[in-house]
């Protein structure tokens, strides 16, 4: 969905969305937000990323600073469409790139509720699986 909808029309929803509920969007919003639709735009594959298998999997997305092996756009790792509606995998990668400023301190400074429920709601995006679990009381 987020391929299929102009950019434009995605920011126009979330500044519209951001005043209905009154969170004044600063640039360390849009810088969270634009990453998160660059990463979905040029890090999600259709096929799964090389890796086999669960081992494999976390060592590819919990690399260190190995820029060799990681394109250039895909700094923080890939994932596949299927991976990419789970809430879990998209935050570590979000935790990933914003280590340097603060990680999750951070992000939920800047959203409150929840940063990728908070931008998906915004953008009126459908909500990524386990985006929120009231049980257990975390939100992603």
């Amino acid at each position: 969905m987020v391929r299929d909808t102009p950019r434009e029309e995605i920011d126009e929803r979330i500044k519209n969305n951001a005043s209905e509920i009154g969170l004044a969007l600063c640039d360390e919003h849009w810088e969270v937000i634009n990453f998160l639709f660059d990463f979905h735009e040029n890090c999600c594959q259709s096929k799964a990323p090389h890796y086999l298998d669960q081992k494999h999997y976390w060592e590819y997305i919990d690399y260190e600073e190995d820029q060799e092996t990681i394109s250039k756009k895909c700094l923080f790792g890939q994932l596949s469409t299927k991976e990419a509606i789970k809430a879990h995998r998209v935050y570590r990668i979000l935790l990933k790139a914003y280590k340097n400023q603060g990680g999750k301190r951070h992000l939920y400074k800047l959203f409150p509720s929840a940063p990728l429920f908070t931008i998906h709601l915004l953008a009126q995006l459908p909500r990524l699986i386990n985006d929120a679990d009231p049980h257990y009381g975390t939100a992603y």
